[in-house]
């Protein structure tokens, strides 16, 4: 079962490097073109797996904060020892639906691109009330880097908007894409600082983990309660053209539970850890009408507010569940993943 479980939450698993941190630089692999991997724990964990992203911009409510509104790819990794503790290093692609609009411009649209984070930090242990909880506490600044796509779909809201998207020298997307990039690093820079926590309860044997210090005995909030086990267990925000992806998952009879709080509901699907290279630029611009048959049997959909629960059989490989919202609706729901 792993321990990562949300985008801003992977850092807690940094904990498990601290007795095998490679020392060497990171090898090449052909399998991975985007980036590359060492050999150390928090790398074997965390390369190819998705991470969801939470709500980051302004203005939006409590709940879509809470909620899952992107994610991100790990494609390179590397961890060593130093003298704070840790210091490690991902990166990747990844997509974050973003709406956003000042005077003269609005941008509601998923949004691409490539992050690199660095984190230095140490870890430390404690048991309360049939609770283990690792903490890892952030020693130094993290370094945040983000290149954001520029195929975005600015439109003007007011007369001096459209002027200024029709002059040549001027480019719109250029400077949306740069206000984006700032608010989303100062974003990510203030969560990562917060450090981050992973819990292991000893009765369930249920792993966890969450961005911030959190009490003595206590674990994270979920979208489900925490009596049954699970591998996954998230609130999504789903806007039209939206997508969220979760795995990879291993081969063998995995139940889906959704809770759909807004909307019409799901559809989702599977696909192949080996096919997810060339389905990824599909998925990450949100049109799965455009993506290839699956070759993983399993897809489906959810429909109608209230709770919902489907197996999905997928035998020959490890493989990705991916959602994304029923029709033209803006849908809200509690995911849970169990093996």
């Amino acid at each position: 079962m792993s321990c990562v479980r949300r985008a801003s939450q992977f850092i807690a698993c940094l904990a498990v490097a601290t007795t095998a941190c490679s020392t060497e630089q990171p090898a090449a692999s052909p399998n991975r073109p985007n980036g590359t991997s060492d050999d150390s724990l928090i790398c074997k964990a965390v390369t190819d797996r998705f991470m969801g992203i939470p709500g980051i911009e302004d203005g939006t409510s409590a709940a879509q904060v809470k909620a899952l509104r992107g994610s991100w790819w790990i494609r390179g990794c590397s961890a060593k020892r130093v003298e704070n503790g840790i210091r490690v290093r991902f990166e990747g692609p990844g997509w974050y639906f973003l709406d956003w609009h000042d005077h003269n411009f609005e941008l509601r649209q998923q949004v691409t691109f490539r992050l690199s984070i660095e984190l230095e930090g140490a870890p430390e242990l404690t048991v309360h009330n049939g609770v283990a909880m690792l903490r890892f506490e952030i020693k130094t600044t993290p370094t945040v880097e983000l290149d954001v796509g520029r195929n975005l779909s600015v439109h003007a809201t007011s007369a001096w908007g459209a002027l200024v998207n029709l002059m040549p020298l001027v480019s719109v997307r250029e400077r949306a894409a740069a206000r984006v990039s700032a608010l989303a690093v100062a974003a990510l820079r203030t969560k990562l600082s917060e450090g981050a926590s992973v819990t292991y309860e000893f009765a369930s044997g249920q792993r966890d983990a969450a961005l911030g210090k959190l009490a003595a005995g206590q674990t994270p909030e979920t979208a489900f309660s925490n009596e049954i086990p699970w591998l996954v267990n998230e609130r999504v925000f789903l806007p039209p053209s939206a997508t969220q992806v979760v795995g990879p998952i291993n081969p063998g009879p995995t139940r889906l539970d959704a809770r759909i709080e807004k909307g019409t509901g799901l559809a989702y699907r599977t696909v192949c850890e080996g096919d997810m290279p060339a389905e990824y630029e599909t998925i990450a611009s949100g049109h799965l009408d455009r993506q290839s048959p699956p070759t993983a049997a399993a897809n489906g959909t959810l429909e109608g507010v209230g709770e919902h629960s489907t197996v999905l059989r997928v035998d020959r490989c490890k493989f990705f569940i991916v959602v994304a919202t029923l029709g033209e609706s803006t849908t809200m729901a509690a995911l849970r993943v169990r093996g």
